[in-house]
């Protein structure tokens, strides 16, 4: 492992490598040292930044684990890919024709809810916000809660998810500051008992970051069209000492699969046989055009539901509901919540509510479901011919990408084309284990549907050309 070079250099220009020894992951012990030497001088705005590539082979380390480094480092803003410079420093605008302006970034690597024509978020939650609380009894609103939050909040939950849980038992259900807060507190607590921890062969990100806080060892579970294999699940019952499965079981994130009744049922019996809790983490119910009956119906003293409104609605509430296996369950869960964040926003919370109730929230959910299949119907033009999964009202799509395409190779391409999505890589539990190249293409960040149907069009041209085209332009 190579250690940070001694001296800096004003006149540098081309980055010279290394790697964090302190890190304790590799990928982030480049991203520390990008970004250690941004603040110390030894890397200026404008700076060149080694190929993907060739950073991997400098430092010994596999593609993956740059293109993770990169990836963090762009999403802080520290570094830009520009068109013909390939990766560099952020903070200096290129010079040119156009007066030094860059092109937009279309970033499709977000899997965020579209905003229909017309639905202006920023104005609504302002309106919506003075009247939550313009009625009396609600000044306790202003101060401090429960952490779970208040019983007229839970309430409200509850009501709301009486659409998609035969039962909710208000005792039961808390309030979350969004389903990462929610996933982290289950996980919390149930790696008291296993630190081994099933997930799908692709799976949320969301849960590799919470997998490195907690010294998880994922395991992965093989997947087909209809998501996970129930055979390969128990098999892993059999050889691991399993504290739970983690389940999207609608438009899965990222390969869209929705799991069918029967695979559901027969996950919930093995779990019950081999006493493994299920997290089922269900953020698409609400925009789904059919769904299956919960796993938290079929194993109810076993599952951790979570149902968050950051898709059917606004990520900007980070708000959740969380529906404990029993009360003791959500206590305890309470209580992790309590250490982690205090309590749920109140003012989200009121908000919420008052969606709920006045009938907003399902008419917002609509209108997002609408949108959503207009944008697939896009996506459905600009690959027409190609073979990949389309859920009927969901905000991503999975593109297998024909051979001999890579996923890594792909992202890249589409970076240079000013286009951000995320490769196969970023949802494998195990690094470098990748058995497809394939590409999340998230919908809804996109301004609108000219905007998101040229992006589209600009990967079809990528495809349409031999890689050994791209190749030639490195």
């Amino acid at each position: 492992m190579s250690s940070a070079p001694r001296s800096p250099s004003s006149t540098q220009t081309l980055w010279q490598a290394w790697l964090d020894p302190s890190a304790t992951y590799k990928y982030q012990g480049i991203y520390n040292a990008i970004a250690a030497d941004i603040a110390n001088g030894r890397l200026q705005p404008g700076d060149p930044l080694p190929p993907q590539r060739v950073l991997a082979a400098r430092l010994g380390v596999d593609l993956t684990t740059v293109t993770k480094a990169y990836g963090l480092a762009r999403a802080e803003g520290l570094i830009e890919t520009r068109s013909g410079s390939g990766t560099c420093v952020a903070g200096v605008r290129e010079t040119g024709s156009a007066a030094g302006a860059q092109p937009d970034v279309l970033d499709l690597s977000k899997n965020s809810p579209p905003r229909p024509d017309g639905q202006n978020i920023n104005t609504l939650i302002a309106q919506e916000i003075s009247r939550a609380f313009a009625g009396p009894g609600y000044v306790s609103s202003f101060n401090y809660q429960e952490t779970g939050g208040n019983l007229r909040n839970r309430l409200a939950g509850a009501a709301w998810l009486g659409t998609r849980l035969e039962q909710v038992e208000v005792e039961q259900l808390i309030l979350t500051s969004g389903a990462q807060s929610a996933l982290f507190a289950i996980c919390h607590l149930l790696s008291r008992q296993s630190k081994q921890l099933a997930v799908g062969q692709f799976c949320y990100p969301g849960i590799h970051t919470i997998a490195r806080q907690l010294d998880l060892q994922l395991i992965p579970i093989a997947m087909d069209a209809d998501g996970l294999i129930p055979e390969h699940f128990e098999r892993a019952c059999q050889q691991h000492s399993l504290c739970a499965l983690y389940v999207v079981p609608n438009i899965d994130n990222p390969t869209t699969a929705t799991l069918p009744l029967a695979r559901r049922q027969r996950l919930a019996h093995i779990a019950r046989e081999y006493g493994v809790s299920l997290i089922e983490d269900d953020p698409y119910y609400e925009i789904a055009a059919t769904t299956q009956t919960a796993l938290a119906d079929l194993a109810p003293e076993l599952t951790w539901h979570i149902a968050t409104l950051s898709k059917c609605a606004t990520p900007a509430l980070r708000l959740a509901y969380l529906v404990a296996p029993d009360i003791d369950g959500a206590q305890r869960a309470a209580a992790t919540m309590q250490a982690m964040t205090m309590m749920v926003s109140p003012l989200f919370a009121e908000l919420a509510s008052q969606w709920i109730h006045n009938g907003l929230l399902a008419n917002m959910t609509r209108t997002i479901r609408e949108e959503n299949s207009a944008r697939l119907q896009l996506a459905q033009q600009a690959f027409e011919g190609l073979d990949f999964s389309v859920p009927a009202q969901g905000s991503h799509i999975w593109l297998p990408l024909p051979a001999p395409w890579q996923a890594l190779d792909f992202a890249h391409q589409a970076e240079r084309q000013h286009i951000r999505l995320l490769p196969a890589s970023s949802f494998s539990p195990i690094p470098g284990r990748e058995t497809r190249e394939a590409v999340r293409i998230s919908l809804g960040a996109a301004e609108n549907r000219s905007v998101l149907l040229e992006g589209l069009q600009k990967l079809r041209g990528i495809l349409d050309q031999p890689q050994s085209f791209y190749h030639a332009m490195v």
